[in-house]
């Protein structure tokens, strides 16, 4: 019985003794800087090359009605104020300086609209990539650099690791078969360690 008291009282000891290392390495914790992640991933890259493309095509398209507009200014300057046609060219022109502005206006919508649709996929995707990141490497919390984490010391960032395990996931997505539900059932690979 005296045997049972000290093989007891050993046990104790050596859980007390985990238990207490435990509570000294404290939780582990990582910083990853998501602006970052998406901007140099391989898909983050792939949406601003798209909105880069819809962008020029925009500006192309602007160029050619402030060019019609200054043909119809240079129309209107050389017009005599008090000539027939001087009030239906004002008009028209009116009518380009609106169709501009309107222009411009509908643009930058459509730009943060697409940039939005092609975002959200991403920010959905790393999520799980930064979940399974986070249990593969085995972190109690993962803290947003630009949002959760006042100062973060350079050696807890996880940037780069998160980085690869979204572009190692993406590169799965394309090459899987196109179907509309694609997305919704491919499965983020385990994490790459750093």
């Amino acid at each position: 019985m005296r045997y049972g008291f000290i093989a007891a009282g050993l046990l104790a000891t050596s859980l007390l003794a985990s238990i207490s290392t435990q509570a000294a390495e404290g939780p582990r914790i990582a910083v990853v800087n998501l602006q970052g992640v998406i901007g140099t991933s391989k898909a983050g890259q792939d949406a601003n090359n798209q909105l880069q493309t819809i962008m020029q095509k925009l500006q192309g398209e602007l160029k050619d009605k402030q060019s019609k507009m200054q043909v119809l200014k240079d129309q209107l300057d050389k017009a005599d104020s008090k000539s027939s046609d001087y009030a239906k060219l004002q008009k028209n022109y009116q009518d380009s300086q609106n169709d501009v502005q309107q222009f411009v206006l509908m643009g930058r919508q459509d730009i943060e609209q697409r940039r939005q649709e092609l975002l959200q996929p991403i920010e959905q995707e790393l999520s799980k990539v930064i979940d399974e990141y986070g249990k593969a490497h085995h972190y109690d919390f993962i803290l947003s650099q630009n949002s959760g984490a006042v100062f973060a010391n350079p050696k807890y960032d996880v940037t780069k690791g998160v980085t690869a395990a979204l572009d190692a996931d993406w590169a799965k997505q394309q090459k899987a078969p196109k179907t509309p539900n694609a997305q919704n059932t491919q499965k983020p690979p385990a994490g790459d360690g750093e």
